[in-house]
């Protein structure tokens, strides 16, 4: 945990926070829309915000995207390479894999802009830097790490105190890590494996 939290603040301390949300953003000189900053992440998560922890789920689904308090939009963000769900709504609906962006900042120059992403799905998180090659927005890995600790205390800030419901993608998640097979029957009443997740 130590280590997680340690980098943790170094990612803090490489990012110039925005002080606002990206609606619409300049980069070298170009314009980009919020839908095409946030693609660009998307897709480069793509094959790990597709999995599934139901594998018998039936039907075609974008990715999942989550944006962090630190990053208000009065309105959704529409765009066909992913949906836009509130944490109240990923809560509510027990979704278990998801991006979720903490924070956004530009550098200097505004030659680039820096997201701080968590996947706890794969217990990945890190920072992407993000800027335009050849008029089209690319998102490449600028620091990446793995922590289950740190998944944990992701899916603990969301779960910790929510009634697990059977069958939703968290509860198969849950079973998934316990190596309970493919089973969606909820382990106990609440996420309970959350309880201690500030002190991992």
């Amino acid at each position: 945990m130590m280590i997680y939290l340690k980098t943790q603040k170094l990612i803090a301390a490489m990012l110039l926070y925005a002080a606002s949300p990206v609606w619409a953003l300049e980069l070298q000189h170009q314009r980009f829309s919020d839908d095409e900053i946030f693609s660009a992440v998307v897709n480069k998560f793509k094959k790990t915000l597709l999995h599934r922890f139901n594998s018998a789920a039936t039907g075609e689904r974008k990715p999942l995207l989550v944006l962090g308090s630190k990053l208000t939009f009065s309105t959704k963000i529409k765009s066909p390479s992913f949906v836009h769900l509130t944490q109240q709504e990923l809560v509510a609906q027990q979704q278990a894999v998801f991006i979720l962006i903490t924070n956004t900042g530009l550098d200097a120059e505004r030659n680039a802009l820096y997201v701080e992403y968590d996947i706890p799905s794969n217990a990945s998180f890190g920072v992407l830097r993000v800027y335009p090659e050849n008029g089209v927005l690319v998102a490449e890995s600028k620091d990446s790490y793995r922590s289950s600790s740190g998944a944990r205390a992701t899916y603990g800030k969301l779960y910790d105190g929510v009634a697990c419901r059977d069958n939703t993608e968290m509860a198969y998640r849950w079973n998934y890590y316990e190596d309970n097979g493919l089973s969606g029957r909820c382990l106990d009443t609440m996420f309970t494996e959350f309880m201690d997740y500030s002190s991992r």
